[in-house]
């Protein structure tokens, strides 16, 4: 990481008006990045690369970030062979407003810049990828679908009769009632998690500023505003497999670098938010190591 932020230094980033999509671009054509990303990506990096100038250039967001933010970003993506098209579904590079102390006028300035962010189906790629896991589910669930929920026991029973249930079909959101995440080791055994609504909205609360922002102002600056949906189930996920599933190394990253940002010293941090204190294991202590480590709760689109 050191080696590219060095390089995103040389190729003129801090250049006084030049665009950031121009700057971006500049990076992308230079042999010392190509490198970098070949390293990682091989025979998919030009494809990778090119996609990082299609979401730059997608996102008038993003090109009020810096080049570099944005760069470092893509490249976590690319060391875990994740597409970078939030449509997709996998991971994304997501613009927010660092908070920055201003000492001359003694106030905190808002700076645009880009972090990592996993997407539920990138945990789920990674849980694959691991091996361990037999099979594995996530859904929406709706009113008329929930029998009953111990959230003290963790106890979820669902209809047996769902062709009785129709307000999946009608599409009403407003009977969405929570979030459900399972799955099933090749061991044998088998995990489920469900949050409710309110648990996952006051989940967003406690964690994103910026969620807390968009409902004190009236506003839609947050992923957690724009697509509630996609959070929840990225939270539900994220934190079955965190507590319950066997993590891979990658899986161990991902939890990790999800919502960091990079500095042009390769060091990444979560913004403005204090860490998410959830511990990281898995059900059969196969790595103890994983018992020290915490989720981080990040500025913006954090779970």
């Amino acid at each position: 990481m050191e080696g590219l932020e060095t390089q995103q230094q040389q190729a003129g980033q801090q250049q006084t008006g030049v665009s950031v999509a121009k700057q971006v671009k500049q990076l992308i054509a230079s042999d010392s990045v190509k490198k970098k990303f070949t390293e990682v990506l091989g025979q998919k990096a030009p494809q990778f690369l090119a996609s990082i100038t299609n979401v730059v250039a997608g996102s008038a967001q993003l090109k009020k970030c810096s080049a570099n933010s944005i760069m470092s970003a893509a490249f976590v993506a690319a060391t875990y062979d994740l597409p970078i098209d939030s449509n997709l579904g996998f991971s994304a590079i997501v613009p927010y407003n660092e908070s920055i102390y201003n000492p001359q006028t003694k106030s905190y300035d808002k700076i645009p810049r880009a972090q990592f962010q996993m997407m539920y189906k990138g945990f789920i790629q990674l849980a694959i990828r691991s091996g361990y896991y037999e099979k594995m589910n996530y859904a929406v669930v709706y009113e008329d679908e929930l029998k009953k929920y111990n959230p003290i026991t963790g106890e979820i029973e669902f209809v047996k009769d769902f062709s009785q249930c129709k307000q999946r079909e009608a599409g009403d959101e407003s009977k969405v009632v929570g979030y459900y995440a399972w799955f099933r080791l090749k061991t044998g055994f088998s995990q489920e998690l469900f949050m409710s609504r309110a648990e996952v909205d006051n989940h967003a609360k406690k964690y994103s500023q910026a969620y807390r922002y968009d409902i004190n102002q009236n506003k839609k600056s947050s992923k957690w505003t724009t697509d509630f949906e996609a959070m929840a189930l990225k939270t539900v996920i994220k934190l079955l497999l965190s507590k319950w599933g066997i993590l891979s190394v990658d899986m161990q990253r991902a939890i990790q670098d999800d919502q960091k940002v990079y500095d042009e010293d390769g060091n990444g941090d979560y913004g403005d938010n204090q860490p998410d204190a959830i511990e990281a294991y898995d059900a059969f202590e196969m790595q103890e190591e994983q018992e020290n480590d915490q989720i981080g709760g990040l500025e913006l689109e954090e779970v």
